[in-house]
């Protein structure tokens, strides 16, 4: 039983190597994105001479840093709340009603997860690209979807199990 909880405890550290690794990725995306949206505005505004692959550029970096930095962002709770109904409740009720949501949005998960990787693989059978200026296969695109989600399922069954736990600490005293 040891051998299992310290493993867990392994996998647990990697997940979240993993998870601030790609909020950091992320943060460096979007540094990526100001900088080109910068040099796309000197070259048009001041040189007439705009490019053709910033906008699209931009739109993958908003795809991609949403899905990266999404599970890091809900372990330090940085997720927009509605709070109206939860601070009227108890300790208890509020854990469990956290724990409830908890399961229920890693249940969404695992369906965003299971369509993602079965689209992904289907364009990578497929050979789709997406018909922009710059042709970039479509699974690149659609990839980052499923490992996001699965980032976030993660998270989500952290959060419930943490809010059991606080309700199991209630319950015994």
């Amino acid at each position: 039983m040891k051998k299992i909880r310290s493993f867990g405890t392994f996998l647990l550290k990697v997940y979240d190597r993993l998870s601030d690794g790609c909020a950091h990725i992320a943060a460096w995306m979007m540094l990526g994105m100001a900088l080109s949206i910068a040099y796309e505005v000197v070259l048009r505004y001041f040189f007439v001479r705009p490019t053709i692959w910033v906008a699209d550029f931009t739109d993958y970096i908003m795809l991609y840093t949403t899905f990266f930095a999404s599970a890091w962002l809900l372990k330090e709770g940085g997720h927009v709340r509605l709070t109206i109904l939860a601070d009227r409740l108890s300790p208890r009720s509020r854990a469990l009603m956290e724990m409830i949501t908890s399961i229920v949005a890693a249940i969404v998960c695992g369906f965003i997860i299971w369509y993602g990787v079965r689209d992904s693989w289907d364009a990578v059978e497929k050979g789709i690209t997406v018909p922009r200026p710059i042709a970039v296969p479509k699974y690149i695109l659609l990839g980052v979807i499923p490992f996001g989600c699965l980032l976030l399922l993660v998270q989500f069954m952290r959060n419930a199990f943490k809010s059991l736990s606080s309700l199991k600490a209630d319950s015994s005293e």
